[in-house]
């Protein structure tokens, strides 16, 4: 028994210029987009710690400067619910304003933190400042001014 080789190949596929072309463009646009969601998403954790300490009025007056996230083993952000203020004092939502406050606020504001991760570091890790390891995972604290100006486009 002799075996042929195809005759004919199995499926038809596009130039390789045009393959190429096109894995580079949707690369650079998914770059593009990552980089948006880590902006708006530093924005909306900017939003966030106002609306946890002002109780969503937006225009009452609030100092906080800096929130604390950690990363994840997924490399995506957690709120720790902590957070300091415009003197410089270390403070947690739930002390300030309480566990049905201050806890539902930060676990409200963790359904969109994880949306910061590797993927868009390079935004949010600029208006960031490490802070000490812990339990193993790296710290961060976001500047909320910083955050709060990044564009939304």
């Amino acid at each position: 028994m002799t075996t042929h080789g195809p005759q004919t190949p199995a499926y038809p596929l596009p130039d390789g210029n045009a393959i190429s072309s096109a894995a580079h463009a949707v690369l650079a646009e998914l770059h593009a987009t990552q980089e948006r969601v880590g902006r708006v998403m530093a924005v909306v954790t900017a939003a966030a710690v106002r609306d946890i300490l002002t109780g969503c009025d937006h225009d009452a007056p609030f100092d906080a400067t800096w929130v604390e996230v950690t990363e994840t083993p997924d490399g995506t952000l957690f709120a720790s619910g902590a957070y300091w203020n415009a003197a410089g004092e270390r403070r947690t939502f739930v002390d300030e304003l309480g566990e049905a406050d201050g806890g539902i606020g930060v676990f409200e504001m963790n359904e969109w933190t994880p949306y910061l991760d590797d993927t868009n570091q390079e935004v949010w890790e600029a208006v960031s400042e490490r802070l000490e390891d812990r339990g193993g995972f790296r710290v961060f604290r976001i500047d909320l001014a910083k955050a709060a100006a990044l564009p939304l486009d």
